[in-house]
Parts: structure tokens; C-alpha cells; sequence
């Protein structure tokens, strides 16, 4: 049983695609979030409505299961439902696909609740999620981790945090952490490989100023090759993912 199913059509255009004329993964995040934002302004429950209220919805885990990504000038729909919810955590899908109705990626979602004047969680009140109508299950779902990362063969390269990745919730987008992550990856590899699967963890949050490591490791595998990363400051780990990609055929 799923909760109140809400799509709708995006045409990909070129400025969201790699030099392959494929969608990125980052930019698929950003849609994925625009389309959720527009079933909660349908449900009354959008931004502005949700900042009087003195809250924000965080992103805590993506995992994506990609059988391919969409290329430019393609027209797809995106399917979105809440899934269920405990006292803290709510969890999404979204279904990506073509206009054949051929599934091209699915996603799961974990989101919670932040309190602005608390600065922390907050309870998920009944006035928030029974519009999406998703059913309360009060244990709380494990979604795998990502592979950690080799620190013996681990390589590493530095981004600065800039005025411009911050977006209107004023956090650094959830995109730009995939930048950062799969940047350090190189040209030669990314245009080589196709992603079949990503595991994305968000921990904590980022500032203008300062500097991030993008760390990662490579674990090569018969057809298949995972990397895992993770996104360091000196203290802390702000983010972890891994990927699985396969050689595109010539």
C-alpha cells in the first residue's frame, strides 16, 4: 500500500546533461525534488507554508536503482508517493519513465522533519503527513549504507563551498555533493561507464567558506566497477555514497 501518487512530465534539456548527451546525477535530483515540492504545494503543504510552520523537509538517504538515464530532448514522467512514516522519518519513492510507461529508474527516499527554532528533528505532527496519506509503520527502515571507502587506496580532491551552492533553504544543494563526489572520478572514466545503482547518505551540513575533501576508492569487479566515496571536512563527514557502473559498449 502507497500513499497519494502525484507525476509529472519533464522534457530533459541539454544544460542538465554530461558530455554524452545523458542526464546527470545531480540534475535527476533536482528534479526528483522539484516534483515532490510540487505535490506538497498541491497538498497546501509547500515551502512557504511549511517555513511558517518553522519547518523544513532534510534529505537523509537516496538509493537509486538505474536501469538507464534519460538523454536529452527525452520527455519523462515522474511518479512520486510517501511510502511510510514513524515518529521521525518519512520515506518516498519516486519512479522514473519514459512515455512507453518503460521504468527507467527507481528511487527510495528517507526524509525528516528539522525544526528551525530547535534547531534539530523534530516528531512528524499528523497536520504534516496525513495529506500525503502513507501509512504509519513504527519501526524504522534500514536502508543499506554505502560501501566505505579504501582509505589505503583512497584519492582525494579538494572544492571549495561557494555562495552560489547554496540554494533558497539556505543549505548547499543536495546536488553539489554529487558533484563532488563523482568529479574526482575523471572525464575518461565518467563518459566510459554507465551507473546502475548509487547509495547517497547525507550526515551533516556544509557552510559558505569552507573546504571540502572528495575522497574516494575504486573497487574493480568482474563486469563491474564500485566506487565509493565519502565528502570530509578536517572534522567531520558531511556525506558518503557508493556507485555501481558498468562499461558502456562501444
Amino acid at each position: 500500500m502507497t500513499g497519494k501518487k502525484y507525476s509529472n512530465q519533464k522534457e530533459i534539456s541539454y544544460y542538465m546533461c554530461d558530455r554524452t548527451q545523458t542526464l546527470t546525477l545531480p540534475m535527476l535530483v533536482n528534479l526528483l525534488l522539484e516534483v515532490s515540492g510540487e505535490q506538497s504545494e498541491s497538498l497546501g503543504l509547500g515551502d512557504t507554508v511549511m517555513q511558517e510552520k518553522g519547518y523544513s523537509w532534510i534529505l537523509l538517504q537516496y538509493e537509486f536503482f538505474i536501469d538507464r538515464l534519460p538523454k536529452n530532448k527525452e520527455t519523462v514522467e515522474i511518479e512520486t508517493f510517501a511510502t511510510e512514516y514513524n515518529k521521525l522519518f518519512c520515506y518516498r519513492d519516486f519512479i522514473v519513465k519514459d512515455l512507453e510507461g518503460n521504468e527507467l529508474v527507481t528511487v527510495h527516499s528517507t526524509f525528516a522533519l528539522f525544526d528551525f527554532a530547535k534547531r534539530k528533528m523534530a516528531r512528524l505532527p499528523e497536520e504534516i503527513v496525513d495529506p500525503y496519506e502513507a501509512v504509519f509503520n513504527k519501526r524504522v527502515k534500514r536502508t543499506a549504507k554505502p560501501a566505505p571507502v579504501n582509505e589505503e587506496t583512497a584519492e582525494q580532491q579538494p572544492f571549495n563551498v561557494r555562495y552560489f551552492d547554496i540554494d533558497t533553504n539556505q543549505h548547499v544543494n543536495n546536488s553539489k555533493y554529487l558533484d563532488w563526489a563523482l568529479t574526482p572520478l575523471g572525464g575518461a572514466f565518467l563518459s566510459s561507464h554507465q551507473m546502475t545503482y548509487a547509495n547517497i547518505k547525507f550526515d551533516k551540513e556544509v557552510h559558505e567558506g569552507q573546504q571540502v575533501q572528495s575522497i574516494y576508492s575504486q573497487i574493480a569487479e568482474d563486469a563491474a566497477v564500485t566506487t565509493a566515496h565519502k565528502i570530509s571536512t578536517e572534522s567531520n563527514t558531511h556525506c558518503t555514497a557508493s556507485f555501481k557502473w558498468k562499461k558502456i559498449s562501444e
